[in-house]
């Protein structure tokens, strides 16, 4: 799974760099130029990929085991609420118990529409921190190059590209250089909350 392309590859990095008086610009690269950086090759080589990637199954996971417990509560209950009919016509109980799970079944579909806004927003909340993480970095590169602008790599978009003007192995380079761990192929872990647990609402009350 890339943690670019299709989520961000035309989106601008956003860096805004500003160049410092004291700072010596590339002499391969004009003052002002734009710098372009590969996104997918940082993550892959730093293991932020994968992160993301399992990141994701384990918040899959969890809500949809909230989703399975939700669905067993609902059963029981209707279990439990069906002992209350014994005395009702049987063409009248079988109004109401259709007309609870139907309910059930509608509170269920909402919460199947929460988790997978809440695993949406989870995957946005990943792909920022990753970013936020190369950013200072990709600034400072760009910066030493006299580069103020940083634009992601699209082929779509990009039609061709001076050696200069990419500053993804520079970046990963240095990223490498000043993370303990990052020389074993691995990022420092992306941090996020927990899953939610699902709120089950019971299903209607008795028809009357």
């Amino acid at each position: 799974m890339r943690v670019t392309g299709r989520w961000m590859a035309i989106a601008w990095l956003g860096l805004g760099l500003a160049t410092g008086c004291n700072q010596t610009a590339s002499t391969s690269v004009p003052q002002g130029a734009v710098a372009v950086i590969d996104l997918d090759a940082i993550a892959s080589r730093l293991g932020s990929d994968k992160q993301i990637v399992d990141s994701l199954a384990q918040r899959q996971s969890s809500l949809s085991q909230q989703l399975v417990d939700l669905a067993k509560s609902y059963s029981q209950q209707i279990e439990e609420k069906k002992k209350t009919l014994t005395e009702a016509p049987p063409e009248q109980a079988d109004v109401t118990v259709a007309s609870w799970q139907k309910q059930a079944n509608a509170n269920l579909n909402k919460v199947k529409q929460q988790a997978e806004a809440d695993l949406k927003k989870h995957q946005a909340t990943l792909v920022a921190q990753f970013r936020e993480q190369i950013k200072p970095v990709a600034r400072r590169v760009a910066q030493k190059r006299g580069l103020t602008v940083i634009v992601t790599r699209n082929d779509n978009v990009l039609y061709d590209v001076a050696p200069g003007a990419d500053i993804t192995d520079e970046v990963i380079a240095d990223l490498i250089a000043a993370s303990p761990v990052a020389s074993a192929a691995a990022a420092k872990p992306l941090q996020a909350a927990a899953a939610p647990p699902a709120e089950a609402a019971p299903p209607a009350t008795q028809q009357r």
